[in-house]
């Protein structure tokens, strides 16, 4: 069997596992072959030297739409070697490879005045240019594809689809109509894009600022002048929450108030509110209960993001 049936036959198992898990191909049959390509060299980049290299490409019709996003500078440069001598070229942090279904034979490299690898960066990325990213993560080497409103992942058994936070914040904003759309998305954006890829449990608590005797602060700690609504507070955000329990307190501007908080419920809430899926769950969706004008999301530490109001979920599955 040569190298070509191999993979060709690798593919076309790839392609009946999205259909299985339910994962559609984005695009019309030319982009969703580049796809199902992409993911496959992702999800088995050659080893080299008792390692796998990490990756990264866009798919496009449109490359020009890579220097659309205001954010970053790229320069996107012509391959002059084969695909599979392009691809090593392309590291999947600040440089990724540019393929364009409607052209086939034309290879290029984009290359980035700084790091993209964070799952918020290239979901950013996608919503900017329109392109489709597959990235092989640095950080547990996970096989993903980020698409228009979710981002699919593989986890070693099988495909998953997670919506974006801009996907998600109609829904938020129809159940919490008062919180300001800034406070929201970055809600949203913190506990899906951030905290969520990088396994950190967390409990964000948006509420109207008063305290009572429902929080139990004696381990709490203060944090500097950080926000929802600053994307550039994030990394520093991710960085306590990964070594920290509890809950963090955010008021309805933004603003992160407390760290490593407790949550108490009241009688009420823990006779009436039951929960299976973890003591941060349970707390959290009881406390929800006993203050139904706040707002509390919960990152489990496996991924999955739920947000209460009222003791009920609005957002995601406990």
């Amino acid at each position: 069997m040569t190298d070509a049936d191999r993979t060709s036959r690798s593919q076309r198992r790839l392609a009946e596992e999205l259909e299985d898990d339910r994962i559609g191909l984005p695009g019309d049959d030319a982009t969703g072959s580049v796809v199902v390509e992409e993911l496959d060299y992702a999800r088995r980049t050659p080893m080299f030297e008792g390692r796998r290299p990490v990756y990264g490409a866009m798919i496009t019709t449109a490359p020009e739409n890579l220097q659309s996003w205001s954010d970053v500078g790229v320069d996107v440069v012509d391959a002059s070697c084969n695909l599979e001598d392009a691809r090593s070229f392309a590291d999947g942090r600040a440089c990724y490879l540019v393929r364009n279904p409607a052209d086939p034979e034309r290879i290029a490299v984009a290359c980035f005045d700084r790091p993209l690898l964070f799952e918020a960066d290239l979901v950013l990325l996608q919503e900017a240019t329109g392109a489709l990213v597959v990235q092989r993560t640095p950080v547990f080497g996970v096989t993903r594809l980020f698409e228009h409103d979710q981002v699919v992942s593989w986890d070693g058994r099988s495909w998953s689809g997670r919506a974006t936070a801009r996907s998600l914040l109609p829904g938020l904003q129809e159940r919490a109509p008062e919180l300001e759309p800034a406070v929201a998305h970055g809600l949203l954006t913190l506990a899906i894009h951030w905290l969520a890829p990088a396994r950190a449990g967390a409990t964000l608590v948006v509420h109207r600022g008063v305290a009572d005797s429902s929080f139990d602060t004696s381990g709490a700690v203060p944090p500097p002048a950080l926000t929802l609504t600053d994307r550039r507070h994030f990394p520093p955000l991710l960085s306590c929450l990964m070594q920290r329990d509890l809950a963090t307190l955010i008021d309805t501007q933004g603003a992160i108030q407390t760290i490593g908080v407790g949550l108490l419920s009241t009688a009420t809430a823990e006779a009436q509110v039951g929960n299976d899926h973890g003591m941060r769950h349970r707390s959290a969706q009881r406390w929800s209960f006993d203050h139904p004008e706040a707002i509390v999301a919960v990152v489990s530490s496996d991924g999955p993001v739920t947000v209460y109001r009222a003791g009920e979920p609005i957002i995601g599955e406990a």
